[in-house]
């Protein structure tokens, strides 16, 4: 990154270099950022002024050249407002390939939203949308509007290229403050210009890029902060909605939080009185948890509320026991106080929740790395995590989403940063057993048996408490077998332990073998798919990233038809690498063959002096997956 300190009149010359105002000619855009781009940003300008202690104005002024009709979905306005803020303008202008001006569209053009989804019932939010209705590429479409705030908690992350297959002429942030109201900041994946100017007591800060070429994606990418070039912003001291808050760190950014929740937990004398009714013949402290968390789950249920400081804090947790809703920060906050009706600790907790949202920075504490509220519960023998939003979702298990992350814990001392569950291979299981009985013509009678335990568990999860037609529909689609067709089906989930689950089908394949005169090529199939990577492109650029490890283990017992014998039987085999582990062994009577196949993927984020070992490791797989057994005629 380059730091320049130069002035003014230098500031306004590089400004010039990069950001004067060119043709919309898409016949101008550089070949380079042609390539793998569907569209391609001719400028963007954002910029933030800190007008006075609660009031901000943020001014967006961009133009995009939609190149195709995968473009198309990238070159629409959605702007967002609330009770806190207000588009004050919004310009659109529409230009052919040539840059020249087709037209402004007009304020009834613009449509807006309620931004509430199906789960919200209480929210101040709305969108500005506009989708232009254009068919002939290239074309180019500008913005420029304006939205006043009234408080800050947090700015968006600011992408200079915000998707995939997207290039960027040139952009620039800015960010003008008095020295009272100063922000910290992060860069991120480019060697951005950065300098500073002070005028008049008004500190400005500039960030600006000038053809980033675009980003193709890749199976198995990196999250987005680690690929995308970025600028975080955060404010060190807010002003919102008659609160105050200190975001320097995140032990001062927790005590803003704590004070939120002060006086937010209190609950009925019947409520409490109940709550030590239904744990006390209960010893463990960790099942008195369940117990309560249990009688949560089954007393509401999860809606959305965004009103004033609700996207901040919660409702009061007498509220929620007696309508029986709440949102994350809601139903977090409500278990919080059930269990400290019956002498038990916990913490509300802010996590981010997601692959594209976390707490990656330990020393960069702000509010848009967080979008999700959980429960820690801390024991003498264990630490209990609570996901509060599900109705269904196990005891003690937060899911793929909040797992293996930091998450901070709002004490009354401040914020406290902890990591998350980690779910290991060894632990994402998929234990399953195939009995199939083959037919002369090929195909065959099948029962599947699939124990599933941690993430692995989440296959089947959303399962079961489908309706049975529902299950039906969604296993057709998943199973891989030609002509496939269920009998049976049954899913549960173990109750004895946290995080499993089984599925049990019987069913018939009209095609498992192939028959070529007196011979059947069978090539062993598992029925249940896989979320590994196929291969890995010679060309690839992006690190693989393997969000978690898992371990699957299938045993597959076929019975061959009476006429039929053994011609051949494929060789065991077991393959290592830095990826994972694969073994296969074939055991066989005269009318049997047992496969026993396992496969372990790893953890990690690997990098391209690794890709020629992946690469072999899964094309051997594929090649010993796709090996036939054959059978011989009697």
């Amino acid at each position: 990154m380059k730091y320049l300190y130069l002035p003014l009149f230098f500031l306004t010359f590089l400004a010039l270099t990069c950001f004067a105002q060119s043709s919309l000619d898409a016949g101008l855009i550089e070949d380079s950022l042609k390539t793998n781009a569907n569209a391609v940003i001719r400028f963007s300008n954002t910029s933030y002024e800190h007008i006075s202690a609660e009031k901000y104005r943020m001014r967006v002024h961009y133009a995009i050249t939609v190149l195709n009709e995968k473009g198309k979905s990238s070159s629409g306005l959605t702007a967002f407002y609330d009770g806190n803020s207000e588009i004050s303008r919004i310009s659109i202008y529409l230009y052919d390939s040539k840059g020249k001006l087709l037209g402004k569209k007009k304020k009834k053009d613009i449509r807006d939203y309620p931004a509430n989804q199906s789960f919200t019932i209480f929210s101040e939010s709305r969108v500005k949308v506009f989708r232009p209705a254009v068919h002939t590429y290239p074309y180019t479409i500008e913005y420029d509007y304006t939205v006043e705030y009234t408080g800050l908690v947090g700015f968006d992350i600011w992408l200079p290229q915000e998707e995939y297959n997207i290039s960027t002429q040139k952009a620039e942030l800015t960010y003008s403050t008095n020295n009272e109201n100063d922000i910290k900041f992060k860069m991120l994946n480019h060697d951005f210009e950065f300098n500073t100017q002070v005028v008049d007591g008004v500190t400005t800060y500039r960030w600006s890029a000038c053809g980033l070429k675009a980003i193709e994606k890749e199976p198995g990418m990196p999250n987005y902060l680690n690929v995308f070039p970025t600028v975080l912003l955060s404010p060190n001291i807010i002003e919102y909605l008659d609160t105050q808050g200190d975001f320097s760190d995140w032990r001062s950014y927790g005590e803003w939080v704590y004070n939120l929740l002060e006086g937010r937990d209190m609950l009925s004398e019947e409520t409490v009185l109940a709550m030590k009714a239904l744990t006390d013949n209960i010893s463990s402290e960790r099942e008195k948890v369940k117990a309560i968390y249990e009688y949560m789950q089954g007393k509401t249920r999860y809606v959305n509320i965004v009103l004033g400081l609700g996207g901040f804090q919660p409702m009061l947790a007498s509220e929620v026991d007696e309508k029986g809703f709440g949102d994350c920060k809601a139903l977090s906050n409500y278990t919080k106080a059930l269990l400290n009706a019956v002498g038990i600790k916990s913490f509300y907790t802010e996590i981010g929740n997601g692959n594209r949202q976390m707490i990656k920075f330990p020393d960069f504490a702000s509010a848009n790395q967080t979008n999700h509220i959980i429960l820690c519960v801390p024991l003498k023998e264990d630490t209990v995590w609570l996901e509060c939003t599900s109705q269904n979702i196990p005891f003690g298990y937060i899911g793929r989403g909040n797992s293996d992350r930091y998450a901070l814990l709002i004490t009354s001392e401040g914020g406290v940063l902890a990591k998350t569950p980690y779910y290991s291979a060894e632990s994402n299981l998929r234990n399953s057993t195939i009995n199939l009985t083959l037919s002369p013509d090929g195909s065959c009678d099948f029962n599947l048996q699939s124990n599933y335990s941690d993430l692995l568990f989440e296959e089947i999860f959303g399962l079961l408490k489908r309706s049975e037609k529902e299950q039906r529909e969604y296993l057709l689609e998943q199973l891989s077998a030609e002509g496939l067709s269920l009998g049976k089906i049954a899913l549960k989930e173990n109750d004895l332990k946290c995080a499993q689950g089984s599925m049990n089908l019987d069913g018939h394949i009209n095609k498992y073998a192939t028959k070529t005169g007196t011979r059947l090529f069978i090539k062993p199939n598992y029925l249940l798919k896989e979320s590994v990577l196929e291969t890995v492109s010679n060309t690839r650029k992006q690190d693989i990233f393997q969000e978690f490890g898992f371990t699957i283990n299938d045993t597959l017992n076929l019975k061959i038809p009476e006429v039929y014998k053994f011609e051949h039987i494929p060789a065991d085999i077991v393959y290592s690498s830095v990826y994972g582990d694969y073994s296969i062994s074939f055991k066989s009577t005269e009318d049997n063959v047992q496969i026993v196949r396992t496969l372990i993927i790893n953890q990690g984020d690997y990098k391209p002096n690794s890709f020629d070992e992946i690469r072999i490791f899964l094309k051997n797989i594929s090649q010993k997956d796709n090996e036939n057994i054959i059978l011989v005629n009697n």
